[in-house]
């Protein structure tokens, strides 16, 4: 940031330039940054305006990309070729469309660009010559110290409504830091909970996988639930959230054992989130099917075949909320195959099963995906019915197993 100040000093560009949302956002708290977001006060078209002129002075390695429709221009500085700046004027939205999230916009004041944004703590601004911060809401500083997540309107349904993605996106700001949701903007989520049928399917799912890879997801799905607004795009879940299961599971609702197995999936694939994805996915879904295979017997409840249901049922999920079919095919996959080895109990399941699954699987990527659901799932039974160590035996086996040759 010093950098750019000395930079612009003497232009008209002077004093006008700022970073903005997460860049500050992630400076006061001490992490990584790896976007940066510009603005431009009082020059009209200023994004676009201050790439031309930064590319004419030679401050620019490689073509300046501009969308003119949107203000905006996205360059890289010659002196720091490794980061990526996006650029734009400060404006302000008018949405005039209840069924569409794209705004008019215009060129507006900083206030009107703080407070079109969607939360208090990624409308901070750092002027770029001496870092000072300016927090046009009056919230964003005093929320990041006070964990809250917060709508920069005093009004959350203004925002809510105009763009109800920005649902998920309170949500997912939350369970990212594991922060509390503050008490208007959380009543706003469930008064606002249907508005989100107007958000494309493929918004909803990358705001939803987002979540899944937080550092908080159990929470994220609780925070989905109890707004109303994981129905809205799964609505199968609806009828899981109250239902009581059997004695292996310790009587515990479908929903709550769900939420175990996704607290445990969580863990496995820290440094990989390609297949944390897949893997959380299949955790969130593996018992889906139990909506519709529930029967009593002799007083107990039984969920026969119901990973088969489940597999069915998560492929409509999955293509409703327009997954790439790659991604469909290994999450119905591990779904089919969680209850593969429960038979063989706490134990290794012979060589001949595990040779079988190898081959059915054909790739190690999706053995081992299905092996660690399967754990994930055995680590959430009840304390007496749970198979701690089953899932680590079968991965275990199956690595000797292919180290001899021995398919």
């Amino acid at each position: 940031e010093i950098w750019l100040g000395k930079v612009i000093k003497g232009s008209r560009f002077e004093n006008n330039v700022y970073v903005v949302g997460g860049a500050v956002r992630g400076f006061c708290m001490g992490l990584n940054i790896k976007d940066i977001d510009l603005v431009i006060t009082n020059i009209p078209d200023g994004g676009l305006l201050f790439a031309e002129w930064m590319e004419k002075t030679g401050h620019t390695k490689g073509s300046v990309v501009t969308y003119p429709t949107y203000g905006t221009a996205m360059f890289k500085p010659s002196e720091f070729p490794e980061v990526e700046l996006e650029c734009v004027m400060t404006r302000g939205e008018q949405y005039h469309d209840k069924n569409s999230r794209n705004p008019e916009t215009y060129f507006g004041t900083m206030e009107d660009d703080a407070f079109r944004r969607d939360l208090t703590i990624n409308a901070l601004y750092m002027k770029v010559e001496n870092g000072e911060i300016l927090d046009p809401t009056g919230k964003g500083l005093e929320d990041m110290e006070n964990h809250l997540i917060r709508i920069t309107n005093t009004n959350p349904d203004i925002v809510l409504t105009d763009d109800p993605l920005r649902s998920l996106r309170v949500c997912r700001f939350a369970s990212r830091f594991g922060w509390k949701i503050e008490k208007e903007t959380y009543k706003a989520l469930i008064r606002n909970a249907d508005r989100l049928e107007i958000i494309s399917k493929e918004r909803i799912q990358d705001e939803f996988v987002k979540i899944l890879l937080s550092k908080n997801p159990v929470m994220g799905m609780e925070l989905l639930q109890d707004t109303g607004l994981l129905i809205q795009f799964i609505p199968e879940f609806g009828g899981l959230f109250d239902m009581k299961q059997n004695i292996y599971h310790d009587f515990c609702t479908v929903w709550e054992h769900t939420l175990k197995v996704v607290q445990h999936a969580s863990v496995m694939y820290e440094d990989d989130l390609k297949k944390k994805k897949l893997l959380m996915l299949g955790a969130v879904l593996h018992d889906i099917g139990k909506l519709t295979t529930m029967t009593m017997r002799d007083g107990k409840v039984h969920f026969y075949n119901h990973e088969f249901e489940s597999e069915r049922m998560s492929r409509e999920i999955l293509r409703n909320l327009k997954f790439p079919n790659d991604v469909i095919d290994e999450v119905c996959f591990i779904v089919k195959n969680h209850m593969r080895f429960k038979g063989a109990g706490d134990n290794t399941p012979k060589d001949k099963s595990i040779r079988k699954f190898q081959y059915e699987c054909k790739t190690k990527e999706r053995f081992e995906l299905a092996v660690k659901l399967m754990h994930a799932d055995n680590l959430s039974h009840g304390k007496k019915y749970c198979l701690p160590n089953q899932g680590i035996k079968i991965l275990n086996r199956s690595n000797e197993l292919v180290e001899s040759g021995d398919l």
